[in-house]
């Protein structure tokens, strides 16, 4: 058994413009407010680390030749991606990568994670900085001396060749190995993959899923310290995407190795990853478990890109109490946990009557009381429902100002009917409307 340890460390700099804005309704008066613009976007924020400790293991017990999972530690440091005319690549990104972990680049088109991904795998150079693997700095080395192997979401097979050379392309030029072990290895990734009846088959011939699992059986027969999915399952239908998501999650099992998964499906990032770090602007906005995440988003941006259907923004007011704060929302006073803000703050954001962006997740609006929690009750009136299945999609209104909720096994309410809703107000979700930051604090 081998053993490596290997560090790649990244920090690149990236900016593309966007301004996505809202309108919003302010509680005096519910007139039409537009003193808050940016809904969808974080102009800066500071740093995070990346490192990744890993050691080859082998995952099938096999001979020597055989298929065995790598390792690595490391993380990139000051690297910059700057395309000329102030169009940078990568702004500052300091990313940790973990012993073993399934991580996830999550964002929409434009925000750096492509471009992330491929500067640790050598395939972008960058202008400023290094990567290092095992405190080597492999800046000047291609991909294939770095021994990464990345997926691509156009599979990019070769059309004259049959399924059993695609995967055995990358081991053309390894004189150490024979035909036999190379024959040996082919057929071991494709029982693996469930792919050895189709190995004499052309491309032309094959699925957009049977391409995808050969394209993964050409990454995985090189034994790579690193995996690298650049948006691999786009391509595909519905059905066929969870198919191959329930093959990657189980091959990063299976391998017990580093998986870097680039994706702007959230579906993909909350199944898949151990991690989630979601970019914008070439930055890392926020990095953590995806249930962590999505319970405590740090900035308005991630509160509004995490999560489908997309939060409730509302402009809101603090009302200072005796013993605690509310927030006043749609003309309703919500009393907020204690500690959830503290009653003597320092942030000036934090004033009686003070602006303040709320946040509400469509999936924390009920249509029946709380039990077990503090139960806050409001009406509204029903502009429309979609049914989905086994839940209801429901626009409402309260005043002046529409919102979303999603209700399970309710589908006997219709526009036009006034509805008592009920909602845990610790779960409502304040966000500065200068900064957009969170103002939670417990």
């Amino acid at each position: 058994m081998k053993t490596l340890k290997s560090t790649i460390l990244a920090l690149a700099m990236i900016s593309f413009a966007s301004s996505l804005g809202a309108v919003m309704t302010d509680e005096l008066g519910l007139a039409p407010l537009y003193w808050y613009k940016n809904v969808s976007g974080l102009r800066s924020y500071g740093t995070s680390t990346l490192t990744w400790d890993k050691q080859f293991s082998n995952f099938l017990d096999t001979d020597e030749g055989s298929l065995c999972a790598a390792s690595v530690k490391g993380g990139c440091y000051g690297s910059g991606v700057d395309y000329g005319k102030g169009d940078l690549g990568l702004d500052q990104v300091d990313l940790e990568i973990r012993d073993h972990e399934f991580l996830v680049l999550l964002g929409p088109s434009g925000c750096g994670k492509s471009t992330m991904l491929r500067v640790i795998a050598g395939l972008v150079k960058q202008t400023e900085g290094a990567v290092l693997f095992d405190d080597v700095d492999v800046t000047g080395y291609d991909a294939r001396e770095r021994n990464v192997s990345m997926v691509f979401q156009n599979y990019a097979l070769y059309p004259h060749l049959n399924v059993f050379k695609n995967i055995a392309f990358p081991l053309g030029n390894n004189k150490k190995m024979s035909k036999e072990e190379i024959t040996a290895r082919v057929e071991e990734v494709a029982k693996i993959l469930e792919i050895e009846d189709i190995l004499n088959r052309r491309p032309r011939e094959l699925s957009g899923g049977q391409r995808q699992r050969v394209a993964l059986g050409r990454a995985m027969v090189r034994n790579p310290r690193v995996f690298l999915f650049d948006e691999p399952l786009s391509n595909l239908d519905t059905a066929m995407r969870q198919e191959l998501r329930d093959v990657i999650a189980d091959l990063h099992r299976r391998l017990d190795t580093t998986f870097i998964y680039v994706t702007h499906d959230q579906a993909e990032a909350m199944q898949l990853g151990d991690r989630v770090a979601v970019m914008d602007e070439g930055e890392i906005v926020q990095i953590g478990a995806p249930q962590e995440v999505y319970n405590n988003p740090n900035c308005v941006y991630v509160a509004g890109f995490v999560g489908n259907p997309k939060m409730n923004f509302f402009a809101s007011r603090f009302v200072k109490k005796a013993d605690h704060w509310a927030v006043k929302i749609m003309g309703h006073e919500f009393d907020l946990p204690t500690g959830r803000v503290p009653y003597i703050s320092e942030d000036p954001a934090i004033t009686d009557n003070g602006r303040v962006i709320s946040g509400i997740r469509p999936e924390d609006i009920r249509l029946e009381p709380l039990e077990g929690a503090e139960d806050a009750e409001f009406k509204a009136v029903v502009v429309k429902t979609l049914p989905m299945g086994a839940g209801l999609h429901a626009e409402l209104q309260c005043g002046d100002t529409h919102f979303l909720a999603v209700f399970l096994n309710h589908t006997n309410i219709g526009p036009g009917e006034e509805v008592t809703l009920h909602l845990d107000p610790s779960n409502i979700h304040l966000f500065d409307p200068e900064t957009e930051k969170t103002l939670v604090k417990g």
